[in-house]
């Protein structure tokens, strides 16, 4: 993996995303359906700005490709994006600037910058990568990302674990917006051996999360047992998460990821014993 690859894709924070309920509940599918898109392209844009920050700092472009799943292609970088290096700056910084429109071959088009400091080496104790935004969007989405990333060094099974910190805010068209924040915890499993081939890197997330949806619903999410991010995939593709929803009932479901497939999909049980199937792709 790339430099900060452990950064790399893990970070769709935890994949959490909102359960859908009974019509009778305080909140209608509809806008739980929505807030669960909303949640997803924070967790999505956030991880795609961490792949990002990674490329730029360790190869110094953004050229670089996920895998297709699915027969769908993945270009998420675009070749038009100028990268800035200021290696004489304490800490050192690197902006990715996309300008007024960078398109990549998905249609998506980029603007604004992602600026990336780093205070040493990726792989050592103690380093710390502070990744934000600035007048960025994504189509017409405007989203802010406040990112801190801390190297803790290696665990007692000798991988690498990160502590994440994680603010993102998106502005919607309508004016609406969603916030979500997370705190989590990054073991780097397998991929390490390999700096310059990021796609072979997985990654073990633990951790929580809030979100407060475009209607103002709030929810929070905890890891009940570890997420496992392949980076090639575009999704967590194991582990679970416990999504409750504050409203004037509160709530609850389970989320699963799956046993390892790369896919698009997780499979929601609710507290009354219903189980259902959510599509995860951005949307």
């Amino acid at each position: 993996i790339s430099l900060p690859a452990l950064l790399i894709s893990g970070t769709l924070i935890l994949g959490f995303t909102s359960c859908k309920k009974e019509s009778s509940d305080i909140v209608s599918p509809t806008s739980e359906v929505s807030s669960a898109q909303s949640f997803n392209l924070a967790e999505t844009e956030d991880n795609n700005v961490q792949i990002m920050a990674d490329q730029a700092q360790s190869e110094g472009n953004v050229n670089l490709r996920m895998q297709p799943i699915d027969n769908s292609s993945v270009d998420l970088i675009t070749s038009c994006a100028v990268i800035t290096r200021d290696t004489a700056s304490t800490p050192k910084k690197i902006t990715i600037d996309f300008g007024t429109g960078c398109p990549n071959a998905h249609g998506d088009i980029r603007k604004g910058k992602i600026i990336t400091t780093y205070t040493g080496k990726y792989r050592d104790a103690g380093t710390v990568i502070h990744i934000t935004t600035e007048n960025y969007y994504v189509n017409s989405n405007k989203i802010d990302i406040n990112k801190t990333v801390t190297n803790n060094g290696l665990n007692d099974n000798g991988n690498y674990t990160f502590s994440i910190h994680s603010v993102r805010t998106v502005l919607y068209t309508d004016g609406t917006t969603s916030t979500s924040t997370a705190d989590k915890t990054r073991e780097w499993i397998a991929g390490a051996s390999t700096p310059h081939d990021f796609t072979d890197d997985v990654f073990r997330v633990t951790g929580t999360a809030s979100h407060i949806s475009r209607t103002g619903v709030v929810y929070d999410a905890t890891t009940i047992t570890p997420l496992i991010r392949k980076v090639d995939c575009h999704q967590f593709v194991s582990g679970d998460v416990k999504i409750v929803r504050h409203a004037l009932k509160t709530r609850y479901c389970v989320i699963d990821y799956g046993t390892g497939e790369c896919d698009d999909t997780a499979t929601v049980t609710l507290d009354n014993g219903k189980a259902y199937t959510i599509d995860l792709k951005l949307h």
